[in-house]
């Protein structure tokens, strides 16, 4: 990840940890950010799936940080585990409705990828989905209330895996290190083009 990516990613996951209580409190699942970075203006939505997944790429990233950015991402994790026990009820809840909100949208692309040549075609970028709701849902795999829900998304697992075909990872850049094909299989391919 070059200088600027990271410090963009460190100062947009700076803003969402500071906002973490108000968010948890409130009552919007998505909550709309502006964060002046490196890269320009950038408007993120903030959610706990969004949260976690920069924590990741900025865990992952630390070696090439500097000692300066290295503290700023502890102080980042210290309120991220003060909020989720302090709110933990509502952490869990917040969780649930972004999964469920997640599986709703990519029920309704594999819907599309059914009947949409051109839905096909957008699959990378729509894959996003399916790695936000991996995310989600691991931390709710011990979650009873979302039991429907796995099955749900093993269902739709398994449409994809009848029409894929696996190749080149496909997700986003930087990432490939964290999604490996044994846990994010998803990402390294496409679906078949329709035959006509």
């Amino acid at each position: 990840m070059d200088k600027d990516r990271l410090e963009s990613l460190l100062l947009v996951t700076e803003a969402m940890s500071g906002e973490l209580t108000d968010y948890l409190m409130g009552d919007n699942l998505y909550r709309q950010m502006i964060v002046k970075t490196p890269e320009g203006t950038k408007q993120p939505k903030m959610t706990l799936g969004a949260l976690m997944e920069n924590m990741e790429l900025l865990k992952a990233a630390t070696p090439t940080m500097t000692p300066e950015q290295q503290a700023r991402l502890r102080v980042v994790e210290d309120q991220v585990d003060l909020a989720r026990g302090a709110f933990a009820g509502q952490w869990q809840e917040w969780l649930r409705r972004e999964a469920r909100a997640n599986l709703g949208s990519w029920r309704w692309y594999m819907d599309d990828m059914a009947r949409s040549k051109a839905a096909k075609e957008r699959y990378a970028s729509e894959s996003r989905v399916r790695t936000r709701l991996a995310l989600v849902m691991q931390q709710l795999a011990s979650d009873p209330d979302m039991a429907a829900d796995r099955r749900e998304l093993a269902e739709l697992d398994g449409q994809l895996q009848g029409m894929f075909e696996a190749g080149a990872y496909v997700g986003p850049r930087d990432e490939e290190s964290l999604l490996p094909p044994d846990e994010a299989w998803w990402l390294y391919g496409k679906p078949r083009p329709a035959t006509e």
